[in-house]
């Protein structure tokens, strides 16, 4: 399905972009050396969010498409622009729902009113491919080295220990706010531990629909249900 998608792109590429769209910078890129980050952003933006009611679970057109543009500007370190973001990631989504992974659906989005949404239509090939990526490539995991000591308001991966507010950026440091410095550093460097024993039985449960999951399958409708095991497949293979 990788290759898939990489010939859609390289086809579409060749055949819907003309020298005079602001599209154009696609065709001197590498799509084989973005395609990983793309699954990646793709599979992450289309899981259940914790917290969230199994109806009111969207993925919002806007969102994925302007996250999937982001990411592949900033590796080219192009410069930021929102609205070349949101057409690349539109461009690039259509392949996924060219190849009946996704959908794009019209709706009353959690306030009511109407928004474009992304339906996953094949969930089994996204998290095929999500598990098939190389894990240097994938964010949002916990990071298989200890990462930097914080030592500034930046850290040494770009990341910001204060997002809003940039004015006091640069007061809080390690001689004015020691305990900051001191309680994030002792945080980020307790490592993930994994029970193998706990996952395999996890893994057992699940799939002989075992009582340990009964809120799986004794969900209120098949709405949920189907969020429900979107979200269990997705922590299972994260583990």
């Amino acid at each position: 399905m990788r290759n898939k998608i990489l010939n859609s792109l390289e086809t579409r590429v060749g055949s819907e972009i003309s020298i005079r769209m602001p599209l154009k910078y696609l065709k001197a890129l590498s799509l084989e050396k973005h395609i990983n980050d793309i699954i990646g952003v793709v599979y992450l933006y289309t899981r259940p969010k914790k917290g969230v009611k199994s109806g009111a679970q969207f993925t919002f057109l806007t969102e994925i498409v302007c996250a999937i543009g982001k990411k592949l500007m900033s590796k080219e370190q192009l410069k930021k622009d929102s609205a070349l973001a949101a057409k690349t990631g539109a461009f690039i989504l259509y392949s996924f729902e060219e190849l009946n992974l996704l959908k794009v659906v019209k709706s009353k989005g959690s306030n009511g009113h109407q928004a474009y949404i992304v339906e996953v239509v094949d969930d089994a090939a996204l998290i095929k491919l999500w598990n098939e990526l190389p894990p240097a490539t994938l964010e949002k995991l916990p990071s298989l080295l200890p990462y930097d000591a914080w030592t500034s308001f930046r850290h040494s991966t770009g990341a910001l220990l204060i997002k809003t507010h940039h004015k006091i950026r640069s007061t809080v440091t390690p001689l004015t706010h020691p305990l900051i410095y001191e309680a994030i550093n002792k945080s980020q460097s307790v490592g993930w531990n994994i029970n193998k024993a706990v996952h395999e039985l996890q893994l057992w449960s699940f799939r002989n629909k075992a009582d340990a999951f009964n809120d799986v399958w004794k969900a209120h409708s098949p709405e949920a249900r189907s969020t429900k095991i979107r979200e269990t497949k997705s922590i299972s293979s994260i583990a």
